[in-house]
């Protein structure tokens, strides 16, 4: 995850002895590259990583935590327009806020708590104080009087995983791509030869299993997705049944639309509910006319991105309209 590489980085240049600036969006109006969560590190060799959206506003960000860097002042949030005459020179129209937070050894200990949460997938919040003051919290621990001040909260951690279910030349075509987008992915499939880990060096893990014994291996939770995409309709079908019991939250199967009419009668007649079969994407991916693997991969992923940004409250891309 792009958070995890960057919070471990920050926490390299502390155990060398070097401080950095983070720099996080927390608010934005009107047409933005970013919205608030966009996050960038500016290190004291004066490299970047993450973004706050590029552009002018992020060059501006740089020169501004490298200053910061260099005599120790400017911590806290400020205001970027990007309208004609702005500071930036953009004409979007918008204004992005960006907290400056200084990482130094007295964050050490909220930069660990951060890390450890996106590691072993837990829910927590995130704080910024008035001064860029950074607070790391578990999503049930009792916010101290001190941080009642915060400028910014931001729930981090807990987002689900993908789970697929087909390791056929789609779901090898898929996996890199999703792992590239920064979805954690488990691979399931019953084939011995279709799930040799070497094939899938980037996902999470590699499980083989029957179809219809999904609960021997796995479990779906509420944050997960379910990407269906085995070598038959009866697999799809077994497969389809038992993640819709565990409610994740997204589930999509690949096929046709005379494939969907089957699928729906079949799951009626098990008892499921119309909510329940209106929610399975099917066909899965957003149409774009995708035909090869790599094609009907990238309709996939783009399919799931919407879902994870409506989740996350996420706008409508760089600089809408």
């Amino acid at each position: 995850m792009e958070d995890l590489k960057l919070v471990r980085t920050l926490l390299e240049q502390l155990e060398a002895g070097r401080n950095a600036v983070l720099c996080t969006v927390t608010n934005a109006r009107g047409s933005v590259p970013r919205g608030p969560g966009a996050r960038m590190a500016v290190l004291s060799n004066g490299i970047s990583l993450g973004t706050v959206g590029g552009g002018a506003v992020e060059l501006r960000a740089q020169q501004d935590a490298r200053t910061m860097l260099t005599d120790g002042t400017g911590a806290g949030p400020r205001i970027y327009d990007l309208g004609a005459g702005g500071q930036t020179g953009m004409v979007c129209g918008g204004v992005v806020t960006i907290c400056f937070t200084r990482i130094d050894a007295g964050a050490r200990a909220d930069l660990g708590k951060w890390a450890e949460l996106l590691e072993s997938r837990r829910s927590g919040v995130l704080l910024l104080g008035p001064d860029g003051c950074l607070r790391v919290l578990e999503q049930d621990e009792p916010v101290a009087s001190d941080t009642d001040a915060a400028i910014y909260r931001e729930d981090i951690g807990g987002e689900g995983v993908v789970y697929l279910f087909g390791a056929g030349h789609v779901g090898r075509a898929l996996v890199p791509v999703l792992t590239g987008l920064e979805f954690p992915v488990v691979v399931y499939d019953e084939r011995p030869e279709a799930v040799r880990p070497e094939d899938f060096p980037t996902a999470l893990a590699v499980v083989q299993g029957a179809f219809s014994g999904l609960s021997v291996h796995i479990r779906l939770t509420a944050a997960d997705y379910a990407v269906v995409m085995t070598p038959g309709h009866c697999a799809d079908l077994a497969v389809v049944r038992q993640v819709l019991a565990w409610g994740p939250s997204y589930v999509g199967c690949m096929g046709s639309r005379k494939k969907r009419t089957f699928l729906r009668t079949a799951l009626a007649e098990a008892g499921f509910s119309p909510e329940q079969i209106d929610a399975v994407h099917l066909p899965i991916g957003l149409e774009i006319g995708a035909r090869t693997p790599a094609e009907i991969a990238v309709s996939v992923a783009a399919e799931l991105i919407a879902h994870r940004a409506a989740l996350r409250g996420g706008g409508s891309g760089p600089c809408p309209a």
